[in-house]
């Protein structure tokens, strides 16, 4: 997606923010030059091509300690074979390395450094270093940063490069329900028409055949005004009872769809078209249908420069690489016929939670992103630690559907991990859509299960769940 420089930095960076208490290691991309440099740019450094990962294997607490059991991972992507390397981390106060294997190891005024033995010092072109990694512990949150990185490789070129911080850029406030124009991807941001980063907050509908009744310009207009939403979903399930592929009524759902379009486009707001697999797990199972859908979705609304476009909600045993990238690059490329510019948000395997997946398989297209889903109850520091990883190495991430519930949709609210998550959200600027707009009675559900209105809530007409994304929104 991006060209690469010649003097390209590459940062390992672990950032641990707000509740968090486990340390994330991961890679970002390379720090750009000035533009006309780029102009410029005709080639990669070796060790560009080379990706650091520690994977999380195993977690763990004992006497009030966090335990991590990591194993190491170098992947290199390089033409050339790597003779030799080695790693040094700024290390915070309170951690320790507790035990260690295939790996040297010395430690001096804070920092580790992390070094080959005799018999792995070598890693061939293509290959990956594996059989590798150390249990580390430590009993609060911290900030942890490989700080550098030093590459021999086979034709004689040593390589070292440091880190360099990369500042998140400084978000473009959106005034109630406001639209900014047509959005694109920048620097792994959602930006506006200036190119000034952008936060969208929104609410996703329930399934479009079951809760049709809150398609409806009142309702979204309450989200707007009274709650701060600018963003509506619009989720159409494909395989459930009444979806688009399984005997749903295909007109009625388009319908919905067109008056939602209708509705935000009125009301200067957002919305994204879902198309809402889940219990068909493969992408790739109903694909000849998702290509005439969004072939018709795009051509119907090319010009209008509100749409967002989510062609796989949440994937499952379909791995990004081999399953879900293929499928994406076919949806996009119908889409691309018809609007050339719109944003498509891409699902990522194991219910849209593997966004680290994504990490060096990112699709050619600039105006992509790549979804996260939580439900906080269930999803913890592991999934957050995912998160921080991608966005680290410079994925773009919007967090199309999150509750504060279990993963089921019901059960108690998990306050503690509901407000890391808003942390982390706020930390990084993302976009996010709570699940979901409807008086189902589950505690996922916005709307108390009491209420039949379908617009004009007051405070006391929503869940706890929908009172809680409202103070939320509104930044109470």
């Amino acid at each position: 997606m991006r060209k690469r420089l010649i003097k390209g930095i590459a940062v390992l960076g672990i950032l641990i923010g707000g509740c968090a208490k486990t340390p994330v290691f991961s890679e970002t991309a390379p720090v750009p030059e000035p533009a006309e440099v780029i102009e410029t740019a005709v080639s990669e450094e070796p060790s560009d091509q080379v990706s650091i990962r520690f994977k999380e294997e195993h977690t763990w607490a004992q006497e009030e300690r966090q335990f991590i059991q990591y194993s190491l991972l170098i992947e290199n992507n390089s033409e050339s074979d790597i003779t030799n390397w080695s790693i040094a981390v700024d290390v915070p106060d309170g951690m320790k390395i507790e035990q260690i294997w295939n790996i040297g190891l010395s430690e001096t005024d804070g920092e580790w450094n992390l070094s080959a033995i005799d018999y792995n010092k070598t890693i061939k072109a293509d290959e990956t270093l594996k059989d590798a990694g150390m249990i580390v512990s430590f009993d609060s949150g911290s900030e942890l940063t490989v700080i550098e990185r030093h590459f021999t490789f086979e034709n004689g070129i040593e390589e070292t490069t440091q880190a360099k911080e990369t500042p998140l850029p400084t978000i473009e406030p959106l005034e109630t329900g406001e639209a900014a124009g047509a959005l694109h991807v920048e620097n792994g941001h959602l930006c506006n028409e200036a190119g000034k980063a952008v936060q969208l907050k929104g609410v996703s509908t329930h399934g479009l055949a079951w809760f049709p009744e809150y398609v409806n310009k009142e309702a979204f207009q309450t989200l707007k005004e009274d709650w701060h939403v600018n963003t509506i979903r619009l989720a159409m399930y494909t395989a459930e009872n009444g979806g688009y592929c399984s005997g749903g009524n295909r007109e009625e759902l388009k319908a919905l769809i067109d008056e939602g379009v209708q509705y935000t486009k009125d009301l200067g707001m957002y919305v994204i078209i879902d198309w809402h697999i889940l219990r068909d797990r493969d992408p790739s199972e109903n694909e000849g249908e998702a290509l005439k859908f969004f072939d018709e979705m795009s051509k119907k609304y090319a010009d209008e420069t509100h749409v967002l476009y989510e062609i796989c909600n949440e994937p499952q045993n379909s791995p990004f690489k081999s399953v879900i990238r293929p499928y994406a690059e076919n949806v996009i490329r119908t889409i691309r016929a018809n609007d050339p510019d719109a944003v498509v948000l891409v699902g990522t395997n194991t219910w849209s939670q593997d966004i680290d997946e994504v990490i060096g398989n990112e699709i050619d297209d600039e105006n992509v992103m790549y979804t996260l889903h939580f439900y906080a109850a269930a999803h913890k520091e592991g999934l957050r630690q995912k998160l921080r990883k991608a966005l680290d190495a410079g994925v773009p991430v919007y967090i199309s559907e999150c509750s504060i519930v279990d993963a089921s949709g019901n059960g108690n609210i998990d306050s503690e991990s509901a407000r890391a998550w808003m942390e982390l959200i706020n930390q990084y600027q993302l976009s996010y859509n709570a699940w979901s707009l409807c008086n189902k009675n589950e505690s996922s559900a916005l709307i108390d299960p009491s209420c039949s209105k379908t617009s004009g809530w007051s405070e006391e007409e929503l869940s706890e769940t929908g009172k809680w994304f409202r103070k939320e929104m509104r930044g109470e």
